[in-house]
């Protein structure tokens, strides 16, 4: 069975999937958890649109006459997953340990009950799940903000996701597209580039600086979009797949590693070849370490890049965190040598060298010790961000202020100016991107007429443009100075216990599973 449903075949549904998610409570549940100052959140409003068009999803793909001879439980899955990816993009929601789980003799009912009565009981549990953490008995479990009631309710879906696909067996043969996600049986995966990290929307028009890094980058996703499915073969020898990239915090190692990503699906996309970029984050860590056998990000490569369906490309960001969490010493043998396994994968030990796959990963150079640096890459790539006046000029005016020419009276010998004092002062991008954030606020700090608010969003945005106020030359470069005297040294320690927390986060999953995940870790 393979089913195909689009944007139009949800939209059929979604009023009827709005009608059961109030008929279950779910809405005035949310808000009884966080009613904010006028009965409910922006959030709590976000979490029913997704858990609805999660809902009208599985009900199209109920109703297609392709999907007749599927176990009622393929379409609470899906209701699930749809429900979970979607609820990820509303916050940094991890998924639950993966010992945690819902008692199958609980729920066997569901087994057997037709698509409609197993949704509206899914639904219903949601609901019960929300107020149950409501009025926990323990203080410090309880429910009482929106994001609080978000993440309960994707770990609920996460788990209700592992019951049902215990419930049935494999509907091996069946698959199917989604606006966001592909299912192979009961298995999902993010559909072309909506990922769980997310990709950010950048081109590389946005990046200014790190042209090696777009340079390498670009020919390595080139390279491996050029893999050919059909003969299960790369006609190109890539002797490399691993891109490693060293920069100081704040050159846009991020930005352009988001860049090429966009730039290889979209590569693949045109050529028709299924592709996916996974985004490795701090969560992927911390669940790998919370399983008592501590291979999720091991199983994460395996089952997501080395055994993708189609190439996949993969950001591994700050993975010098891993590397400073690998040294410490109440770190357990066993567990540092799952630390070396992973190290693997970067070396070049771990993995098939196809030329199916790649990955970027990227550090700190004041967090690397040279032992580290030898065994991953012998060339790292230097990302520097931009160096030149022109860097700066181009960042500052035509990416992160494009458009507002006309509220900066600046003339080009004043902008050349600017650059140069930015590359005197040492700046980096993301302070770059600070300035452009404080010119912005105050081109348009003004206040709003009462009609403002009732306007369309082109009447809004003409009105804006009338009231904006200009910003020159001399008020950039009071800018410029004010950062560098009162702003640069609190980012700089602010980075700094960054990356100390993350060590932190990881040191403290390794050496304490047990006492973070607490006997009742799965509800």
């Amino acid at each position: 069975m393979k089913l195909i449903l689009d944007s139009k075949a949800l939209e059929a549904e979604l009023a009827q999937a709005q009608r059961r998610l109030a008929a279950a409570g779910l809405p005035g549940t949310l808000a009884s958890v966080d009613p904010g100052a006028f009965g409910t959140t922006p959030l709590n409003l976000q979490a029913l649109d997704a858990l609805a068009q999660a809902l009208a999803t599985s009900l199209a793909a109920a109703k297609a006459p392709e999907t007749a001879g599927l176990p009622p439980s393929y379409f609470g899955v899906v209701f699930a997953e749809e429900a979970a990816d979607r609820l990820r993009g509303l916050g940094d929601f991890s998924d639950p340990p993966e010992g945690a789980g819902l008692k199958p003799d609980q729920y066997r009912e569901l087994a057997a009950s037709p698509p409609d009565a197993l949704l509206e009981t899914m639904l219903e549990d949601c609901a019960s799940f929300l107020r149950f953490y409501q009025k926990h008995p323990d203080s410090a479990k309880r429910l009482t903000r929106d994001a609080e009631a978000a993440r309960c309710l994707h770990s609920h879906l996460r788990l209700m996701a592992r019951l049902l696909r215990r419930l049935s067996p494999e509907p091996a043969d069946a698959r199917l597209d989604t606006p966001r996600l592909r299912f192979t049986g009961t298995r999902a995966a993010p559909l072309g580039g909506e990922e769980p990290g997310g990709l950010l929307p950048l081109t590389f028009d946005d990046i200014v600086g790190n042209e090696e890094f777009v340079k390498a980058g670009k020919r390595l996703a080139r390279d491996v979009a050029g893999f050919d499915l059909k003969a299960g073969e790369n006609p190109k020898k890539v002797r490399n797949q691993v891109l490693f990239v060293l920069g100081t915090p704040g050159c846009g190692k991020t930005a352009t590693a988001h860049a090429i990503g966009r730039y290889f699906l979209d590569l693949c996309g045109k050529a028709g070849l299924e592709a996916r970029i996974r985004v490795i984050r701090r969560t992927d860590w911390a669940s790998a370490y919370q399983n008592q056998s501590a291979n999720t990000l091991l199983d994460i490569f395996k089952n997501e890049v080395f055994n993708a369906p189609g190439v996949c490309g993969v950001y591994w960001p700050d993975i010098d965190t891993a590397f400073a969490a690998r040294g410490d010493s109440d770190i357990r043998q066993e567990e540092k040598s799952i630390l070396g396994t992973l190290f693997g994968i970067l070396d070049g030990t771990v993995g098939p060298r196809n030329g199916r796959w790649f990955l970027i990963c990227d550090a700190n150079t004041l967090n690397m010790d040279e032992a580290t640096l030898s065994r991953i890459s012998q060339n790292p790539i230097k990302a520097l961000g931009p160096t030149r006046p022109e860097d700066f000029v181009r960042l500052l005016r035509d990416v992160k202020l494009k458009g507002k020419e006309a509220w900066m009276p600046i003339t080009p010998a004043q902008w050349q100016a600017l650059g140069e004092r930015c590359v005197a002062e040492k700046l980096s991008g993301r302070a770059a991107d600070h300035l452009a954030g404080r010119i912005l606020t105050e081109m348009e700090d003004f206040e709003e007429p009462d009609e403002y608010f009732s306007m369309t969003l082109e009447q809004k945005r003409k009105l804006i443009a009338e009231l904006s106020r200009p910003v020159g030359s001399e008020r950039v470069l009071q800018m410029i100075e004010e950062y560098c005297r009162f702003e640069r040294d609190s980012q700089r320690k602010s980075e700094e216990a960054r990356f100390q927390n993350r060590v932190k986060e990881i040191r403290f999953h390794l050496s304490a599973q047990r006492a973070a995940l607490g006997p009742e870790a799965g509800g």
